[in-house]
């Protein structure tokens, strides 16, 4: 929501809220599974990884860079427990703000509320794209549903890598090395081509096809 903006424009904003910033060094854990959230993360500086670590298995949910918030679905919730695990994954500084004082916030300034509403939808949608992820059984049909998702959302076939290719592989609940083993597949075989940090769709209809197998 606020990637482009300055940490000084997001504290001016949120001035009369009350809120706490912390600090973190990279592999700090903020919220472990389990834990009670009553207030919204705002990140100022740095990067932040949602996990689920289920038994010897990590599952990446998703990455959150500067200006993004987390916990904001939890604080809203009947639950108010953190539903997987949050890990500043660089030097970070997040602020937290009170859920009342959120809502004062949004119900002040519509043009913030619809922003987060349409971040919040977006975060769902990539949410319930994980969770399908996991209902393929192949390694390539796990690609392949990735590469739709991230094409419609880009609308571009030349897709740009938001995270490393270990994240990636971690939300598709797969290793990093069949990650590559499988890319290198599909590239050989003229469906994708790719770089450090993008991958094009070359065949879509045939990607497509994968997924109805």
């Amino acid at each position: 929501m606020f990637k482009n903006r300055s940490q000084e424009y997001i504290l001016e904003i949120f001035k009369d809220a009350n809120y706490v910033i912390k600090n973190y060094s990279k592999n700090d854990i903020i919220a472990l599974e389990g834990d009670i959230c009553t207030s919204i993360g705002l990140i100022l500086e740095g990067n932040v990884d949602i996990k689920r670590i289920l038994g010897t298995k990590v599952v990446h949910v998703s990455s959150f860079t500067k200006g993004h918030l987390f916990g904001e679905v939890i604080a809203f919730s009947d639950v108010k427990l953190y539903q997987a695990t949050v890990i500043s994954s660089s030097p970070s500084k997040v602020m937290f703000i009170s859920k009342d004082d959120f809502i004062k916030f949004c119900t002040s300034y519509t043009d913030f509320l619809e922003m987060f509403l349409n971040d919040l939808t977006n975060k769902i949608f990539v949410l319930n794209n994980t969770l399908t992820n996991l209902t393929f059984n192949s390694i390539r049909q796990k690609i392949c549903n990735f590469l739709l998702t991230e094409s419609r959302l880009q609308n571009n076939n030349t897709i740009k890598l938001k995270m490393t290719k270990e994240k990636i592989a971690e939300s598709l609940g797969i290793t990093r090395p069949s990650l590559s083993r499988e890319l290198i597949n599909m590239k050989d075989e003229g469906l994708i081509d790719y770089s450090r940090n993008y991958i094009k769709v070359l065949n879509l209809e045939e990607i497509k096809d994968v997924l109805a197998q």
